[in-house]
């Protein structure tokens, strides 16, 4: 099939370059997967802000119709720091739990007024109206019920640092926190309480929270969390596995979650994250005609993406080009339902080069987290968030070049990317990625009579270019992202 359509591909660049079109986008009324929306996660940032003016100043930015318009909201649930045993150094990864010794008692017990800050962001950013979904999820079970009694991973490394003996523990530990959100009125949707278990996670090096799971373990401890989800009545579903990648091991957990019929009845995500797979094409169809042979009904959505290794500076269009290529691509080959970006907000990431390749959408400026600045990777996630609302439609659509960027068989990209969509108000949105040279683009998209641009490039940030009557075509600036919005 592959080498079909990359024959096709080669046949329509040729009679395109002999008839002089530089490029046609055709979007069929044809549409494909639906759209949840699009987010981010408060880990390991919410918690270090304790000013308002820039709490409310985030919040606006991130989860407004003014700003992104995020709708999904992820929640970190801390493993807390035992303060005998501790290798996680960096303040900012450190996290409070809910979950405390109290010295009084002599025993574990919940104080809910804990988390303080991570709370009222997430409060502040409801309050804006946008987001419909929260999830909760977690690197690690709490550190008292771990083996080594903290929450960076096993000795080791390779081994699953929950206790054989306490899997019912974090189950009801995790739930009764969950309880708590919703009685708070908070529209948690899903509990995600492994993270990207394929991982070693722990051994010599540890950076963050974060806990290996066989696959025999997997099922376990998820087949307690589906009774005890059906006990306590809770109008939550589970988002399963947040596999760490697109790799090989997602068939295994496809196909083993789903013929599980306990853990398949309580499964309202398959949850997977798209490191490493930049360039990657073939593996991201690959893992996308997977995932519609196998998973034709379930949500599949793409939960976390950051650039790694971070090889572009904050301000670089080269930065937003890969992300919003990697959006279009994830939407267009890998099937998924929604898109999430790690961290909202990262930390100063200036090198000995003296540029900054923090990862996050805004940075911190200053150790004492009470500044921040935008990146160019927020514009590129704008081009997408604030025109494509959840309850749109993927759009099949075709090109006539589409030359790829390399010969090699997995790692190739296309230089010009898109994606198309038909918003619930029945607008066609197309999100045009061009890492190539000017290009003029004759678009082929049913009836529209108005049109709005907008772009990004190493000049502009979001900027709109033209609002008028329809025009079919368009000339695309080189390294530029434009979303072009026909009513």
């Amino acid at each position: 099939m592959l080498k079909f359509v990359s024959f096709i591909m080669t046949a329509l660049t040729f009679l395109s370059n002999l008839f002089g079109v530089n490029m046609k986008i055709t979007v069929s009324p044809v549409a494909l997967q639906t759209v949840n929306g699009f987010g981010t996660s408060a880990c390991w940032w919410a918690q270090m802000i304790d000013e308002p003016e820039l709490r409310t100043y985030l919040a606006k930015e991130l989860f407004s119709e003014e700003g992104l318009a995020l709708n999904i909201y992820r929640y970190n649930i801390g493993g807390g720091i035992n303060p005998e045993k501790n290798r996680i150094h960096e303040k900012s990864r450190q996290t409070e739990s809910f979950y405390y010794f109290n010295e009084d008692s002599g025993r574990f017990e919940y104080d809910f007024s804990r988390d303080a800050n991570a709370m009222a962001m997430l409060k502040e950013s409801l309050s804006y109206g946008c987001i419909d979904t929260v999830v909760l999820f977690a690197n690690s079970p709490h550190y008292s019920m771990t083996v080594n009694g903290e929450t960076a991973g096993s000795e080791g490394g390779g081994i699953s640092n929950l206790s054989e003996d306490r899997y019912a523990d974090y189950v009801d530990y995790f739930l009764t926190i969950t309880e708590h959100f919703l009685e708070e009125g908070i529209p948690v949707k899903y509990i995600s309480p492994v993270n990207e278990p394929q991982w070693d996670w722990g051994g010599d090096w540890v950076a963050q929270e974060g806990c290996h799971y066989e696959l025999e373990q997997l099922v376990e401890l998820f087949e307690l969390f589906a009774k005890e989800l059906d006990t306590r009545k809770l109008d939550v579903k589970l988002m399963i596995p947040e596999s760490g990648e697109i790799g090989a091991k997602n068939d295994e957990y496809f196909d083993t979650f789903k013929e599980n019929r306990l853990i398949a009845s309580k499964i309202g995500s398959y949850a997977y994250h798209g490191y490493w797979r930049d360039s990657s094409l073939k593996q991201k169809l690959e893992f996308g005609l997977a995932r519609s042979k196998k998973l034709k009904k379930a949500s599949v959505d793409m939960t976390e993406w950051c650039e790694l290794p971070c090889s572009h500076d904050v301000d670089d269009i080269d930065a937003a080009l890969l992300m919003s290529r990697v959006i279009a691509n994830d939407f267009y080959f890998e099937n998924c339902n929604s898109w999430s970006n790690w961290v909202a907000v990262n930390l100063n990431g200036i090198r000995e080069d003296g540029k900054n390749y923090s990862d996050g959408l805004y940075y911190f400026t200053d150790k004492q987290y009470n500044q921040v600045k935008p990146t160019i990777r927020y514009a590129a996630l704008a081009h997408f968030s604030k025109f494509i609302p959840a309850g749109s439609k993927l759009l099949q659509s075709s090109s006539n070049i589409m030359n790829k960027s390399s010969d090699d068989e997995w790692n190739f990209y296309y230089p010009t990317s898109f994606a198309a969509f038909k918003t619930p108000d029945r607008k066609t949105v197309i999100v045009i990625v061009n890492e190539d040279v000017d290009k003029k683009i004759n678009l082929s998209a049913g009836i529209a009579t108005k049109m709005q641009v907008f772009t990004t490039d190493s000049e502009r940030r979001l900027e709109k270019t033209y609002d008028g009557r329809l025009k079919l075509s368009l000339n695309i600036g080189a390294k530029s992202i434009t979303t072009v919005v026909l009513k």
